[in-house]
Formats: C-alpha cells, structure tokens, sequence
C-alpha cells in the first residue's frame, strides 16, 4: 500500500473540515512523525493541504472519460490509432506492463472483471522533410513534425473510474510530498559540499599564515602574501555565510515544515499541467484541424519530480482483464536450451 493510499483510504475526497484533518495527520506522518511534536505544525499545513486538494480534484477533473483499450476501439479511436501502431500492439502493452502484473497478481485484483487505469507515455516530437500538397501543388521537400509515444507506464489501477480519480489525486499529492522530502536532501548535500570545502580554505589558509603565501607567492614576480590571504579569508568568510543560511534552512523540524508547505504551494509550478490537443493524420503526421485525413486527440500532459525525464502525457483507459496474456513458460524450449 502506498502512502497515499494510506491517506486518504477508500473514502472520498470531500474537502471537510474532518476531511482535511486526517489529510493534514497523514502528511505529517509521511514526511517526518516527528512533527507532531510541534504545537502548532497542524494550523501551519492545513492552508497549503487544502490548496493542493483542490488543485488536484481540479486538475483530475479536466481528464476526459475513459478510453476501451482493445483491438475493436483501435479502429475507432483516434487516440489509440496514435499510440499504437497496428491494433494488437494494445494487448502487447498491458501485457508487457510489470506493474499491472503485480496488480493481477495481488488481493485488490480478485474478482475484478475490469480493469481502470492511467496509460502515461513520454510524447516525442521529430522533424523531417516529406511530400506534401501545397496551393495544390505536390511538393517533396515539405518540413513536416511526426509525433510517437514511447516508454509506455500503466499506474492507478481500480475497480472503477471513479475510484481512478482519486487514486490519480493521491498520486499527484504524493509527488508535492516527495518533492519536499527531495529539497530537504539537497540542501542537506549542499551543506555537506560546503563544509568539506570549508575545511580544504582552513587547511590553506593555516599553511599560508604559517609559511607565507607558499610556492605560488616565491615565483612570483611582486609580494602578493598579504592580498592572497585577505582574499582567501575572505572566501572563508563567504563560505561560512552561505553554510549557515544553509543550516539554517535545512537542520531542525521547522526547516522540513517550510520545505513541505514550499513544495505543496508550489504545486502547479512543479506538475505544470497542460491540455493539449494535437491533429494528426494517419501518418502521426501534424496536420491543421481542417485537413481532411485530419484525427483530433487530447492528452493531459504533466512533468515529474525528476526534472532530468520529459513531461509525460496520460489519458484513462479501461480494458478486460482477459486481454492481459499470461505468458506461460515454454518448458519444451527450456529443455531443448539445456
């Protein structure tokens, strides 16, 4: 069970006074328990938790409804024909899915003729030249922009579409929660850095007051002793400065209260939320709305945690459970192999 499965349960996400409560307990309980100690941690959080869950609830709203993954709605869904490239490719992908194995494979799954879920995949652009009409004229040499998806994750799986809403609710508060933990850390390496730094000036700093500006001042062709070390001392001093405001920032359980209300009200800035709606012909090539082998898809695309991965796009999907394959170990092949 993640986190925020622990958050918020199987009970909706109301926004009541009890409701934003027990989100707040759970907060606190995700990043550091130790902040119950803290008299007033509750009032501090309880604005930004309410401002990330209406977000979210906002945010999970603009989705469309539900697409039927299978081979039959490839040939009437424009979305999926954009995706993959030929019908069974659909049943391919949920079967090769680890996480949606794991699922099939735990007590949530049982009984569950249906599956929900998110089918995220990074959107990748490309340039290139190719034949197309122009004033009516075929040309060869036409700039053109080819869109395919790749890198394919199922997450959220759930009873029902509405149950998938809240789990992608949770999943957004999740992120904000492990963007403050991430901020915390980093603060904490930076100070690391500084310190060893810190310790490399002194060490220079003593061999200087000790033996003159060293080998560096004896070949050069003016005494520079006094302004090398002035200038060290000053950079000693700059060090010291910026490690304390680190430590300041970073030590203590009034820092990682800053970190989280940061990172939960920054939250349309971290997510970045964006519709987008692209036509396409049959070629996944981009085309204007009123071409004629023009399709229209609409995607939610959202960027992550790791600011190193793309943005990802992500619709909801809806299939059987039979059309995931279990692929069954070969024992013939395994024999003839041994």
């Amino acid at each position: 069970m993640s986190f925020l499965d622990w958050l918020f349960g199987a009970r909706p996400c109301c926004g009541n006074d009890e409701q934003l409560a027990a989100a707040v307990e759970r907060v606190i309980e995700g990043t550091d328990p130790r902040l119950k100690a803290v008299g007033n941690v509750r009032q501090r959080l309880s604005p930004a938790v309410a401002e990330v869950l209406h977000f979210t609830r906002e945010l999970v709203g603009r989705l469309p409804p539900g697409i039927e993954m299978s081979a039959e709605n490839w040939r009437r869904e424009p979305l999926l024909r954009a995706f993959f490239v030929r019908p069974d490719e659909i049943s391919d992908a949920l079967s090769r899915s680890q996480d949606l194995r794991d699922f099939l494979g735990s007590p949530a799954a049982s009984g569950l003729g249906e599956i929900h879920c998110a089918f995220a995949a990074t959107r990748v652009e490309r340039k290139a030249l190719g034949p197309a009409m122009e004033n009516g004229v075929l040309r060869q040499d036409v700039a053109r922009t080819t869109v395919s998806f790749t890198d394919f994750r199922l997450v959220g799986f759930s009873a029902t579409e509405e149950a998938l809403r809240r789990q992608i609710e949770e999943i957004v508060l999740e992120e904000l929660v492990l963007v403050a933990l991430r901020k915390i850390t980093e603060r904490k390496a930076q100070g690391a850095d500084l310190i060893a730094y810190q310790q490399l000036l002194k060490a220079r700093l003593r061999f200087m007051e000790q033996s003159g500006a060293g080998l560096d001042a004896a070949l050069a062709s003016e005494q520079r002793p006094a302004r090398d070390l002035q200038q060290l001392r000053h950079e000693l001093a700059k060090n010291e400065a910026e490690l304390n405001a680190i430590q300041a920032a970073s030590i203590g359980l009034g820092a990682t209260i800053e970190a989280t209300i940061s990172a939960l009200q920054g939250a349309e800035a971290i997510i970045r939320p964006e519709q987008i709606t692209l036509h396409l012909n049959a070629m996944n090539i981009i085309v204007g709305e009123s071409d004629e082998d023009a399709s229209t898809i609409r995607l939610m695309e959202v960027s992550t945690i790791n600011p190193d991965r793309p943005r990802r796009v992500a619709f909801l999907a809806r299939f059987p459970r039979q059309s995931v394959v279990t692929k069954r170990a070969d024992f013939d092949a395994l024999l003839r192999s041994i």
